[in-house]
């Protein structure tokens, strides 16, 4: 989710989509909006892509009632902790208030509330950096990370190659599903395309984020218009 208007929430909601990510990180979409995505988002689980491994906005979407969060350039094991410190209270780290969403508003008991918060958080972190590949293991071996999700854009940058069919680029990411089979974590990729997801597939990753609302507005536009002056 690029686009910071709640509707397109309900929207992707009714097309059946597994979850949604609302990017905090590259589009203009701030605690405000994300509290009207999940409000409204129904049983569409819904992710925020938080600017960094700060704790602060990571337990502040959590409040909200995110059902979890992308954190961004996780590039050691230290990284991948301070995501745990800041999402999961038993960690002793998170502030904690009963009065929020996820605790429906105080009405719920407050050791069940932080129980199930910590049971049912998703966290993701991505590897998109040359550092993070000499640090797999010891971050993919860490309990309680869900995902070790590539972005492959920044990775690609980091290592300095030509585009997405460089070598290099290939040759991390499956290091990176390599080291999710290892240690029995899911890997998850962004992709551009349902298209691309089968070849990924193949390499044992499992979760995807494909398109953006963006792209998918672009696409179908694009596709009137094409079919509009066809013949």
């Amino acid at each position: 989710m690029k686009t910071p208007a709640f509707h397109i929430i309900e929207l992707l909601g009714i097309a059946g989509l597994d979850f949604v990510v609302a990017d905090a990180e590259h589009a203009p979409i701030d605690n405000g909006q994300v509290d009207n995505m999940v409000a409204v988002a129904g049983v569409l689980p819904v992710l925020v892509r938080v600017p960094g491994n700060d704790p602060m906005p990571i337990a502040s979407v959590l409040d909200l009632g995110a059902t979890g969060v992308v954190v961004p350039h996780v590039r050691s094991a230290d990284d991948a902790v301070a995501v745990l410190d800041a999402a999961d209270f038993a960690r002793g780290s998170r502030g904690f208030s009963p009065s929020v969403r996820a605790g429906r508003f105080g009405t719920d008991n407050v050791e069940a509330f932080r129980s199930r918060a910590d049971k049912e958080r998703v966290l993701f972190v991505q590897i998109e950096d040359g550092e993070a590949l000499e640090q797999l293991d010891a971050i993919a071996s860490i309990d309680d990370i869900d995902v070790l999700f590539i972005g492959p854009a920044d990775l690609a940058l980091s290592l300095g190659c030509s585009g997405a069919d460089d070598p290099r680029l290939q040759d991390a990411i499956t290091t990176i599903a390599k080291a999710g089979q290892r240690h029995g974590r899911a890997v998850g990729i962004f992709v551009g395309s349902v298209e691309a997801i089968a070849a990924y597939r193949a390499l044992g990753i499992s979760v995807f984020i494909c398109g953006s609302d963006q792209s998918f507005l672009l696409a179908e536009a694009r596709r009137v218009k094409r079919s509009a002056f066809a013949g």
